[in-house]
């Protein structure tokens, strides 16, 4: 798409954002650059334009962005066992509600604009099954110009709603999200980092945090057991989990969970990419186009191009250790019902992060026994960086 007067590739102006306004409200049902070729396997020719799925779920897919962030909670893989849950058959891990969303601030408006994640909530109805289609429409919900020490004096916050059914009509969920965009030229030239230095672990430092996966990951888990409302109190401590340290692997791993498409393509397909989004690519160490996806990938690239101490975690793992982290506590007989999520810090390479939650509340509403938790994620820094709320529903005595 060719810049319009008063654009400036890689650069916030007010000519940009006035041109990505012109798309406010505008329901769109077609992928983006990043999320195209994604989403399992839809047949186009389905139902008419404004009927038409635009996500599938694939035991595939479930299994893998459960593999991805290695929560590997049966109910998203094995038959058998999900057969014999509340569930009845295998369900797609609940954060994959984002996986509907067509498009977003790491590709809608500001050319060549880096993207950083500032926050998103979750409102669950009913749950994703493997082999169900979905039709998700997105919405751009509103644009600005601020501010920014990071961003170099001027960044952009872009606000979107994707709202999700399947073909019957069944609401799965709403999901909002909300993008900081900024110059990476003036971000490389920001100090706003200089002073963070990645942690180099001793090897007794790795065997406590091994020790600290098999007493609190691989135990306290709930399964198919029900937690009922009556037994959670106000101030209840979830056992929490740890994650980490951070590695280029385990980044890749939860990468590609999510199958090659959008930006992770290569060859022909990446020649399709760049002559479709030519203000896209970053340039890399051999000159050559890459998605600004790569840069995350590693320390010289972040140090080169942001200005930042090394590689980073971008959130969505965030989401789904979250997830983990409230299945294992309240177990299969628990739904999520909403979320609330603010990123508050990065998660170096090297970086290990330990998830808490705590019963904030309680309460009957419409019927729903639902609890509400404050949940965090803590780095070895002692750095909150993120926060937020969650509210599961569970069941009663009675029900089960």
């Amino acid at each position: 798409m060719a810049l319009r007067e008063g654009e400036i590739h890689g650069e916030v102006t007010e000519a940009s954002l006035e041109r990505l306004l012109e798309r406010k409200g505008m329901e769109r049902t077609e992928r983006g650059s990043m999320q195209g070729g994604r989403g399992g396997s839809i047949d186009k020719k389905q139902g008419s334009e404004d009927k038409r799925p635009n996500f599938m779920v694939t035991a595939h897919g479930a299994r893998a962005m459960a593999q991805g962030a290695a929560n590997m909670n049966p109910l998203f893989y094995d038959q058998d066992y999900a057969a014999k849950s509340s569930y009845g058959r295998v369900i797609a891990p609940p954060i994959m509600l984002y996986s509907t969303e067509l498009v977003n601030g790491a590709t809608d408006g500001f050319p060549g604009c880096h993207t950083i994640w500032r926050g998103c909530e979750f409102e669950w109805g009913e749950p994703m099954y493997v082999d169900e289609k979905i039709r998700g429409v997105t919405c751009l919900k509103d644009a600005v110009v601020i501010n920014s020490r990071f961003g170099g004096g001027k960044a952009a916050i872009q606000d979107y709603e994707t709202v999700s059914h399947n073909m019957d009509g069944e609401y799965k969920g709403t999901y909002r999200t909300s993008w900081h965009r900024f110059s990476r030229k003036n971000a490389s030239q920001s100090s706003k980092y200089k002073s963070i230095e990645r942690k180099m672990w001793t090897e007794d430092e790795l065997d406590e945090v091994w020790a600290e996966y098999h007493s609190q990951n691989l135990k306290n888990i709930q399964g198919s057991t029900p937690l009922y409302f009556e037994d959670v109190n106000v101030g209840d401590q979830v056992p929490h989990i740890v994650k980490g340290p951070i590695t280029l692997t385990s980044k890749m791993a939860f990468e590609l969970a999510q199958g090659s498409g959008g930006w992770i393509v290569g060859h022909e397909l990446a020649l399709a990419l760049n002559e479709r989004s030519p203000n896209l690519a970053i340039r890399n160490e051999e000159n050559v186009p890459e998605p600004p996806v790569a840069l995350h990938w590693t320390n010289e690239r972040c140090q080169k191009y942001l200005g930042m101490p090394g590689a980073y975690e971008a959130g969505f793992e965030r989401l789904n250790w979250y997830v983990q982290l409230i299945m294992n506590w309240m177990g299969d007989h628990g739904r999520f019902r909403a979320m609330n999520i603010e990123f508050r810090g990065f998660h170096w390479q090297g970086d290990l992060i330990r998830l808490h939650a705590e019963v904030m509340d309680k309460r009957i509403e419409d019927g729903k026994a639902l609890v509400d938790l404050k949940i965090q994620t803590i780095t070895q820094r002692d750095d909150q960086t993120s926060e937020g709320k969650l509210t599961v529903q569970l069941p009663q005595k009675g029900d089960v």
